[in-house]
């Protein structure tokens, strides 16, 4: 599981201190613990591994002191494709064979029946073909807030080959790609270890390189001082999986999910877990009033009352400290202000 992203879009409630994975916004589990728990019936907590960055090992252990889960603790942050490779590698060293399931730590799922099926398909697809097979969701609008997979033929009963990846298409061209019977990338991915290692060697070459001889010692057991593997990563450009192994490779399936998902990445994608309550979707403190207004999502995480009168369509958050006010089909641009926050040298807000 990855537990490692920063969650700007969710400023001023994500820190640098304490990022979304780690927030309740859901209810009174953070998003972590949410995740660890629709996970048991992957792997026992024994065989799940948490991996997170050396500047959230303290919070992350805070977090998991309950659970017999395993922590792996990159030295540095470099996006997702160094932070699956080294985790396979230890799985590896375990055993070689083993199915590895990839899920981030901050999604939310409507159905965890529906999960379950499409992950037993997934996990199938993936031993039959020994090839990287993904959960794509089934589009339920023309969204340009996801990346697409486009399927071509089958490959597994309930699998097809990933002809290729769209990055978040205008709207035209997602409502063509859903027409062709594209699925929204949702960051799922299930492969064998030794598929996973494989893949990143010979499609990421750039991550290989500096981080290659680490990973071969460590699949075989070998010893790898935390110096070795800290210099190992100062070196390495960030790589996000998909763009450094899966667009390069061409051994990747995907299984339709048939249930409702949201990456949760925006305040604007959190209002929808909310319906019915669009005038104060999660007053987390004080109350919150609202006067001659519709569609909009406030979030008071302080002792003070906050009102709203006349408006529609906003996003108002208050955590005290800061206060955030945009219209909703803006919140994506939320991690612009923590980019001009760190440019001032505001670090307190970061």
């Amino acid at each position: 599981m990855l537990c490692g992203g920063a969650g700007t879009r969710f400023w001023p409630v994500s820190r640098e201190a304490n990022p979304k994975p780690f927030l309740k916004l859901l209810g009174n589990q953070s998003l972590l613990d949410v995740t660890l728990d629709r996970l048991q019936f992957f792997a026992a907590p024994e065989r799940t591994w948490v991996v997170t960055s050396g500047r959230l090992e303290t919070l992350a252990r805070r977090a998991l002191k309950d659970r017999k889960v395993q922590l792996l603790i990159e030295p540095e942050a470099r996006n997702t494709a160094p932070a699956i490779a080294l985790a396979a590698a230890h799985v590896a060293s375990v055993d070689p064979a083993a199915l590895v399931g990839v899920f981030p730590a901050d999604h939310h799922i409507g159905s965890r029946r529906a999960f379950e099926a499409a992950l037993a398909t997934a996990a199938r697809a993936a031993r039959r073909t020994d090839s990287l097979a993904l959960v794509g969701i089934e589009p339920r609008d023309a969204s340009t807030a996801y990346g697409y997979l486009k399927l071509g033929g089958s490959v597994a009963r309930g699998a097809f080959h990933v002809e290729c990846f769209v990055e978040k298409p205008k709207v035209g061209q997602a409502r063509g790609l859903i027409r062709g019977g594209a699925l929204w990338n949702a960051g799922i991915v299930v492969g064998t270890a030794e598929r996973i290692l494989s893949e990143t060697k010979s499609c990421a070459p750039e991550i290989w390189r500096g981080l290659g001889s680490a990973l071969e010692s460590i699949r075989a057991r070998r010893r790898v001082t935390a110096i070795r593997l800290k210099r190992a990563y100062v070196g390495l450009t960030p790589k996000a999986f998909d763009h450094a192994v899966l667009e390069r490779s061409r051994r990747v399936a995907a299984v339709r999910g048939r249930f409702r998902w949201s990456d949760l990445g925006s305040w604007d994608a959190l209002a929808l877990q909310f319906p019915g309550q669009v005038q104060a979707a999660q007053g987390k403190g004080g109350p919150v009033i609202s006067v001659d207004s519709r569609d909009n999502f406030v979030w008071n995480a302080t002792d003070k009352t906050v009102a709203v009168i006349g408006l529609e369509g906003l996003v108002v958050v208050n955590t005290g400290d800061a206060l955030l006010v945009c219209p909703q089909e803006r919140a994506q641009d939320v991690r612009y202000v923590v980019a001009e926050l760190r440019r001032l040298g505001r670090k307190e807000l970061i």
